[in-house]
């Protein structure tokens, strides 16, 4: 087999194929046996009819056609082994040139490459922001809010209140014949929040809450809302509503008392300062992930603006299908379609695809194979107790979330574990690769085991002292409001796509 091979800017290989004349004989032939196997041919069992009497009953080009096929089969992982290519992918047959002798041409895309520049140069002062007495006390006094009694008021609603109205909401301009209404008359209690408390992501819209502030039971209050095209809530988005709103109660919240009752009620607390001690440090450890994360990447992608990174078009176009389908998903549990978005938007899909699916999709498969560019250049492996480590705060964190049983019922028990490992192995490699990152960037925030404990020769005798008490929990956080300040950061699994490719 004669091969010439062109590789090509996007990280492929094109190869023509020349099949030699006697080469193809003997395929031809093949082809004979396979079709007199699958056609009746007189006098002949299956698979038994000489060439020439197939020649006569199906004719050269059907013999052709078959032989072609079948040394294509044969003929591509000869031509990969033969030079050496390390195929991303499954190749392209773009065309056969001839057919007496068979002359192929294929396109193959090529394993990414990364060539890692400026590591020794990375720089970037490690400076999480301490948590804050402040910090504790908010969060304490939300957790006590949690559990504060409502009680009547007979004043104005103010900050910190709870008011009870039915909301209305009306379509002030309409299309021909539809309803204006949007909402119906719908209860609902709303917390009237501090100005440091107010949230974006508040319904039916931003500072809503706020404005009920001076208003009293058996008051109705209108309100207008312009709402932009792109708005999150479909239901309003490109919209000018009137909201109609009956306040029916005003009610104040009786925070409870920081005795011991409560403080044993929320984890089992005999002192606030135990308590204090408790939330400080889950807010210490929430706070450092939350920066590492953002510390990390930064690092990641000043790499992957000055490496040289190739890879072939089908796997940004894989990346985009898989950012497109995480899109899709979240879409759906905001009871939204695709279709839909796009209207709003004003967008075709190609549109959509170019302007805001692929820069995303660009990004995140570059970060990838710089991550996965790391891993070897620091040579690293993950082990066993790592990674058993792992496996367990995984779990927890499906447990935590509520996902584990849906998880596990979804992707079934083998499945499932297989999910679960892998992703403990990236968090493993990922915070392998973020302890050498952090070595380059500032070596000064690198603990050292001596810096922390004292050998065991320094150490002074130890004294009688009452053994510790066992840690205790911190409170929880219940209401929907308060979900930001519990929740970590969302980790992404940015590597290995080896495994996810080969079920493809």
């Amino acid at each position: 087999m004669k091969i010439t091979k062109e590789f090509t800017d996007d990280n492929q290989v094109k190869i023509t194929a020349e099949i030699e004349p006697e080469v193809y004989e003997q395929f031809k032939q093949r082809a004979s046996r396979k079709i007199s196997q699958s056609t009746r041919i007189p006098g002949f069992r299956p698979g038994k009819a000489p060439y020439n009497r197939v020649l006569m009953h199906v004719g050269e080009p059907a013999i052709a056609r078959q032989a072609v096929d079948l040394l294509i089969d044969d003929a591509y992982p000869r031509i990969l082994e033969q030079e050496e290519i390390k195929p991303w992918g499954p190749g392209n047959l773009d065309a056969i040139k001839s057919e007496n002798p068979p002359i192929f041409e294929f396109t193959i895309p090529l394993e990414p490459s990364v060539e890692l520049q400026g590591i020794e140069k990375l720089s970037k002062p490690y400076q999480p922001q301490p948590t804050t007495e402040e910090d504790v006390t908010k969060f304490i006094d939300e957790a006590r809010r949690n559990s504060a009694i409502i009680v009547p008021l007979e004043t104005k609603a103010a900050e910190g209140n709870v008011v009870f109205i039915s909301l209305q909401a009306e379509d002030k301009k309409p299309e021909d014949g539809k309803d204006p209404v949007i909402v119906k008359p719908t209860p609902q209690q709303v917390l009237i929040p501090t100005k440091k408390e107010q949230r974006s992501s508040e319904w039916p819209f931003e500072g809503f809450a706020r404005s009920l502030i001076g208003h009293k039971a058996d008051e109705t209050v209108e309100f207008n809302k312009d709402f932009p095209v792109d708005y999150s809530d479909p239901d309003f988005a490109g919209k000018s509503i009137l909201f109609k709103v009956d306040i029916q109660a005003v009610k104040g919240l009786e925070l409870p008392e920081l005795d011991r009752e409560y403080l044993q009620s929320i984890g089992g607390f005999e002192t606030v300062d135990d308590l204090r001690t408790a939330v400080k440090s889950r807010l210490e450890a929430q706070n450092k992930e939350s920066y590492d994360n953002v510390y990390y990447l930064d690092l990641v992608d000043q790499l992957r603006q000055q490496s040289v990174i190739k890879y072939a078009p089908q796997m940004l176009a894989q990346e985009e299908e898989q950012v497109l389908h995480r899109i899709e998903h979240d879409l759906e549990h905001r009871k939204m379609t695709l279709d839909l978005l796009l209207k709003i938007r004003n967008k075709t899909l190609d549109e959509y695809k170019n302007e805001e699916i692929k820069p995303v999709a660009l990004h995140r498969l570059e970060r990838s194979l710089v991550m996965d560019a790391l891993t070897k250049h620091f040579s690293i492996k993950v082990e066993n107790e790592h990674l058993e480590s792992e496996v367990s705060n995984v779990v927890n964190g499906l447990i935590m979330s509520g996902e584990f049983q849906e998880l596990q019922k979804s992707l079934g028990q083998k499945k499932f574990a297989e999910t679960v490992t892998i992703e403990a192995a990236n968090r493993s490699l990922e915070n392998a690769i973020r302890a050498k990152l952090l070595e380059i960037a500032d070596p000064s925030a690198v603990v050292k085991p001596n810096e922390t404990e004292k050998p065991e020769a320094e150490k002074p005798e130890a004294e009688d002292k009452p053994a510790k008490k066992p840690a205790r929990k911190t409170p929880t956080k219940k209401s929907a409001e308060d979900a930001s300040i519990e929740e970590a950061p969302q980790k992404k699994t940015t590597r290995r796509k080896k495994a996810e490719k080969s079920e493809e």
